[in-house]
């Protein structure tokens, strides 16, 4: 019994490490929140760079594509929250959908031809 005892506590802690790191990683990527809703339906928040309603229409639109399923993005905090199917795409796809429309995020930045061709009320201070 004291054998299993020990085997169970080292699969919880390496269990809780594991959470641990992809929690980690998932930050490195500039995601503030990822976590299963149901079955391979996923959701996942992250920081998204825009000002106004126009770069809300832009970034929710580039963000519309197979596999998504739900996406907005909130002007004041700059937070970008999506619902997908992990069957068919994943945070970096959209990330990466979001940045080709010339919006900068944590993990990306924003294409810059795109970004020249935004509306001046969409062209935010961006970072170096």
């Amino acid at each position: 019994m004291k054998k299993f005892s020990i085997l169970f506590l080292f699969t919880v802690i390496l269990f809780a490490c594991g959470e641990h790191k992809e929690q980690e990683q998932a930050k490195d990527l500039g995601i503030i929140e990822t976590h299963p809703v149901h079955g391979s339906i996923t959701q996942a928040s992250f920081k998204v760079w825009g000002n106004c309603e126009t770069c809300k229409d832009n970034i929710e639109t580039a963000a519309r594509f197979k596999g998504v399923t739900f996406c907005s993005w909130d002007t004041a905090t700059k937070v970008c929250i999506v619902t997908y199917d992990s069957r068919e795409t994943n945070i970096d796809a959209i990330e990466k959908a979001i940045a080709a429309a010339g919006y900068d995020n944590m993990a990306y930045k924003g294409d810059d031809k795109a970004y020249e061709e935004l509306p001046t009320c969409c062209q935010y201070e961006r970072k170096k």
